[in-house]
């Protein structure tokens, strides 16, 4: 089985610029006035901050989506861990609505990890307000389950 990665399309672009904004206004810090000259530490580490966390940031927004393969479904967020999955915890593979959003319903890929209905896990990066979409992303992610390796 090939890797398969799927980024979301919006959250990315947004959050890119959004940090980029950040650290340029830590390099602020730097270019403007004479924080560095008069060695205004303050100014200094609150810059250097800035900067550091906007290039942290560019980063996980950078490594966003879902990675599917052979071993099974790794989930890399923005605010945690990658959050792997192996194929043979997953029961079945479903699309349900997952969150209302703008007064659209969201669908998304539910993996179902057991038999109850506490055992699930929303794939909020394959979502799309279009049911269709889903389905068929859905359908993809059944027909990977079905070529994956048992174990």
């Amino acid at each position: 089985m090939s890797r398969i990665v799927i980024r979301p399309r919006i959250q990315i672009p947004i959050l890119v610029v959004l940090f980029t904004v950040w650290t340029l206004l830590g390099v602020t810090y730097f270019t403007s006035g004479d924080v560095v000259a008069e060695r205004e530490w303050f100014g200094m580490v609150l810059g250097c901050v800035l900067v550091t966390s906007g290039v942290a940031g560019i980063w996980r927004a950078l490594r966003l989506g879902v990675v599917i393969d052979a071993g099974g479904v790794r989930v890399r967020g923005f605010d945690s861990r990658d959050k792997v999955t192996p194929w043979s915890a997953i029961q079945s593979v479903d699309c349900a609505q997952i969150d209302v959003r703008g007064g659209l319903p969201l669908y998304a890929t539910v993996l179902r990890l057991g038999d109850d209905a506490d055992a699930a896990m929303p794939l909020s990066a394959l979502g799309s307000y279009s049911r269709q979409d889903a389905e068929r992303k859905v359908e993809q992610m059944r027909s990977l389950k079905r070529g994956a390796p048992s174990s």
